[in-house]
Formats: structure tokens, C-alpha cells, sequence
């Protein structure tokens, strides 16, 4: 249960950088940055299922929450701090 609900902050995720850069800067980019984010989100979670796999037990730390469902959460965690440090609008000195 706990990758569903990951997997569809992830999807809505993507729907919002989509429609943002769409916006801001045309279709293409849109499409380049929904293949960012498809990108950060496969490489990152190869890398913190090594890591989990590597440091929990086998069995995961919960029924409900596996080493999938940990991975996932720890993937999530770290992309939002990405995304809102890469996303966030520059603000502009006034002189």
C-alpha cells in the first residue's frame, strides 16, 4: 500500500514540473522535464534499494513497510528536497 501512495505523489509530481515547464518555456521543455524527472526518479531508486538491501534485513522493518516501501520512502524524501532547491523561482534584487 505504502509504494502505491508513493508512486502516485510521484505521478502527480511529474504531471505539476510538466505543466510548469510547459508553461514557462514550451512543449519541449516540458517533455525534457518529464524525462528528468523519469530519470532522477529510476537512478535514484536503484541506488537507495542498494543501500536498503544493504542495511535493513531482508524482510523489511514492517509488514506494511518492506524494503521496497523503504527505498521508495527514502527516495521521496530526497527528491523533494532536490526538486525544491531545483524548482524554486529566483527572486530578484531591487536596487
Amino acid at each position: 500500500m505504502v509504494p502505491v501512495i508513493i508512486f502516485a505523489i510521484h505521478i502527480v509530481g511529474a504531471v505539476v514540473a510538466f505543466t510548469k515547464s510547459y508553461q514557462e518555456h514550451g512543449l519541449t521543455d516540458g517533455f525534457m522535464t518529464l524525462a528528468f524527472v523519469g530519470i532522477i526518479f529510476s537512478v535514484g531508486w536503484t541506488i537507495a534499494a542498494f543501500l536498503v538491501r544493504f542495511l535493513a534485513p531482508q524482510e523489511g522493518i514492517h509488514p506494511w513497510f518492506d524494503n521496497d516501501a523503504l527505498s521508495l520512502s527514502i527516495l521521496t524524501l530526497l527528491e523533494a528536497v532536490f526538486y525544491a532547491l531545483y524548482f524554486r523561482e529566483k527572486k530578484t534584487a531591487k536596487a
